[in-house]
């Protein structure tokens, strides 16, 4: 079930204080207090889609959910819409959404941002809409938003019951990390793979390092 809200600070913090089932979701047309990972805030205005879903968690979460939001909106955009690891969804060079999943107890949940319509929210994003996409039109949000909505929970859904090296077939296709040279906070180096746990495997000029989390960018 989709619960359909006008505002809410954020959707993962509603959704853990619901406690809803899993594949449950709430989707809401504005965030007053959006976040993204490390805590930092993320932009939500009205134009974009703003949802999580109660999932079940493994290591690879952030990339399946990326993949399935890329997926459910690569068919409303002429752009080719990729992926930056752990957790950007990248169109014509600007960011177009961000995922954030977090974890209490035995619970789980995807966080899923969308840029879809109206002025890009911060410098260095980009819209659907910018990308020169765009979403049927209708006369209600709630009524606009759902195909989408349904379309990422249904493809969410098929990609956490594929194998981890059967999804990172999938996955390795749409990320533009791999084969160039990155850099992080204490490194730089070519980014080579996508293990099985999610770790990004790079070749450094010391051998190769695996990194779990942390803010990366081409050099």
């Amino acid at each position: 079930m989709i619960y359909w809200l006008e505002s809410v600070d954020s959707t993962n913090r509603c959704l853990f204080a619901r406690r809803l089932p899993r594949w449950d979701a709430l989707v809401a047309r504005e965030q007053t207090e959006g976040r993204g990972r490390r805590g930092r805030s993320w932009e939500s205005p009205v134009g974009g889609l703003y949802m999580s879903v109660v999932v079940e968690n493994d290591s690879l979460l952030p990339l399946r959910a990326g993949l399935a939001a890329r997926d459910a909106l690569q068919p409303h955009c002429s752009e080719r819409i990729g992926l930056k690891w752990p957790n950007d969804l990248l169109c014509v060079s600007g960011k177009l959404g961000g995922i954030l999943c977090e974890i209490d107890g035995e619970l789980a949940v995807a966080g899923i941002g969308l840029n879809l319509a109206g002025e890009p929210p911060i410098e260095g994003a980009t819209t659907l809409e910018a990308a020169g996409g765009s979403l049927p039109p209708a006369a209600d949000w709630q009524v606009r938003l759902e195909p989408l909505a349904t379309a990422i929970i249904a493809r969410l859904r098929e990609l956490v019951r594929l194998p981890a090296p059967e999804f990172l077939a999938h996955y390795r296709v749409h990320e533009q990390l791999l084969g160039q040279p990155v850099a992080w906070e204490g490194g730089c180096g070519t980014a080579l793979a996508v293990g099985i746990d999610g770790a990004l495997e790079v070749r450094t000029a010391d051998g190769t390092e695996w990194l779990h989390a942390g803010e990366v960018s081409l050099a």
